[in-house]
């Protein structure tokens, strides 16, 4: 038996990308919280809550009004990358083809937004996702939801295969909005309204296409051990520092800046750093000191490639890499692979004696 209405709860991440679409500082931060009783923490990064259905469509009727842009629905739906979805990110890029990567996120949606379905169909010609909302919400805001489903699909599948996706098809249950035209500068693919469900639909032939990324099993190993730091760290009395070092272990290595991780606090660059300066560190110095740990964990895995653990930590060169680890810790990450299996080999030897 599933979970009834009442018990439905949305993970705070959501409204933190909703915050930041609206670029709000930290003072207007409660404005979007209007009427949902939540206080202003649950918006910071870090925070661990979850929102009921109720207090998170009352967040989207709140953002539409504040930002008073009809198309907010489209510019969201930009924001949710794979990477905005906790492990399902880590999921499409580890899947071995489209299809996994489609069905993962069918799977995975609803554990993330309880009030949603995603059913799947096949014929001869079409893989078609179709969307239910379960929550009793206003046009509008189900109009943001539905062209939020339709962005979220094209992502995982432009992650997977690398370019824009122009062959799939689009069936959304709201009618032509008055904003229509700008469809086609967020969706690569043909869009028909007022149709009976909100369908995304892949041809057969590119379901089965494989990955385009290199380093699949890489993201994987990758997201495995960032999520195992990640439930080794407070979730509540977070320093800045704390919550600058979750945020770069949300995400895929090297995608975030520090503007970026600024625009996630609510701040500007400047107060970020003069935040992290009475902390007695710095944005690069926080950086440095993660990526150095994550490297010599992942040198400890035996199966990967030097090159994989570049890419893996955000360096397109692995010589950056060879120089950044030399800086480090004094030695190339190759001799630092040798002395652990030496010092690993010296162990067994001790204990078979």
């Amino acid at each position: 038996m599933g979970l009834q209405p009442s018990e439905w709860r949305v993970p705070s991440s959501y409204s933190r990308v909703v915050a930041r679409e609206l670029d709000l500082a930290e003072r207007e931060l409660a404005l979007l919280l209007s009427g949902t009783g939540l206080p202003t923490t649950i918006l910071l990064p870090g925070d661990e809550s979850h929102l009921s259905a109720a207090q998170q469509l009352r967040i989207l009727e709140n953002a539409q009004s504040i930002m008073s842009s009809p198309e907010f629905g489209l510019r969201l739906g930009c924001r949710l990358k794979p990477s905005s979805h906790g492990p399902m990110g880590y999921l499409v890029l580890s899947s071995p083809d489209v299809l996994t990567a489609m069905e993962s996120f069918a799977e995975y949606l609803p554990l993330r937004l309880p009030f949603s379905a995603v059913q799947i169909t096949q014929d001869a010609d079409w893989l078609t996702y179709t969307l239910q909302l379960k929550v009793d919400a206003s046009p509008a805001v189900r109009r943001v939801l539905q062209e939020c489903f339709a962005l979220m699909l094209q992502s995982v599948v432009e992650s997977v295969v690398d370019r824009e996706l122009t062959e799939s098809r689009i069936g959304l249950a709201h009618g032509k909005p008055a904003y229509h035209r700008l469809y086609a500068e967020y969706l690569h693919c043909p869009v028909q309204f007022s149709q009976p469900a909100n369908t995304f639909q892949v041809p057969i032939e590119l379901a089965l296409q494989a990955n385009a990324a290199g380093h699949s099993e890489s993201y994987a190993v990758a997201r495995a051990l960032c999520r195992g730091l990640l439930e080794h760290m407070p979730s509540s009395q977070l320093s800045t520092r704390d919550r600058v070092r979750r945020l770069l272990l949300s995400n895929p290595a090297g995608t975030m800046t520090a503007n970026d991780v600024a625009r996630a606090l609510f701040v500007t660059k400047r107060t970020l750093q003069r935040r992290l300066e009475l902390e007695g560190t710095s944005y690069r110095g926080v950086t440095e000191s993660l990526l150095a740990e994550l490297a010599t964990r992942h040198l400890g895995e035996g199966g990967l490639t030097i090159e994989s653990v570049a890419v893996m930590l955000g360096y397109n060169d692995t010589a950056a890499f060879r120089k950044a680890f030399h800086r480090w810790f004094g030695q190339s990450p190759s001799d630092y692979r040798a002395a652990i299996k030496s010092a690993a080999g010296l162990t067994v030897a001790a204990l078979d004696q």
